[in-house]
């Protein structure tokens, strides 16, 4: 069965908190941008030395979402196929990632999927500790209220919205849809 996990937190926290983590499980993290014009997709690879561009990825226009992996990439190999992790076995091996998009006015709740049903064992491992990693952040709460499903979430002023559905129908920005339509999570 697959597994998921819910959590409204600044991605910069987020990847603050994953990265002793993903150091343990030699996991990577990949940010997805897709270019609205060209629809080519680009992958932003998360490093100590490129870790503020790999954030502000999350503020692009053309931020998609992120993947968390155990696959074991050659150092040489550089992810440019389209849809690379999901397909096998690179998704055996693989977490999806969606949401983190942070304003002013709103937050984004990160929404994280393991792809596959039978994934690796290496990938169940990971993801296992990194849900226990990340329900130690201090101030956590799991009272976000959204039906039957446990979400996790720091208390801010700010209000939380669901994670981009990535819809074309959409024809304003994800934020002001949430907003219009009154989409928001309820903290308590």
């Amino acid at each position: 069965m697959s597994q998921y996990f819910w959590i409204a937190i600044p991605a910069e926290l987020f990847f603050q908190y994953c990265e002793a983590t993903m150091e343990k499980h030699q996991a990577h993290a990949y940010v997805e941008k897709i270019n609205r014009h060209s629809s080519k997709r680009n992958y932003v690879k998360y490093s100590k030395e490129n870790q503020s561009a790999f954030l502000e990825s999350f503020t692009s226009a053309d931020y998609h979402g992120f993947y968390l992996s155990t696959y074991p990439f050659s150092d040489q190999e550089i992810v440019v196929d389209s849809g690379i992790f999901y397909d096998s076995p690179v998704a055996e091996y693989t977490i999806a990632g969606s949401g983190g998009y942070e304003t002013e006015r709103t937050r984004e709740i990160i929404h994280l999927r393991q792809i596959m049903k039978q994934a690796d064992k290496s990938a169940k491992a990971f993801f296992s500790a990194l849900q226990r990693s990340l329900k130690k952040i201090p101030d956590l709460r799991d009272t976000l209220k959204s039906g039957n499903k446990n979400h996790f979430y720091l208390p801010t002023s700010k209000r939380i919205i669901p994670q981009n559905g990535h819809s074309r129908l959409i024809t304003m920005s994800w934020e002001e849809h949430c907003l219009h339509k009154n989409m928001v999570y309820q903290q308590e």
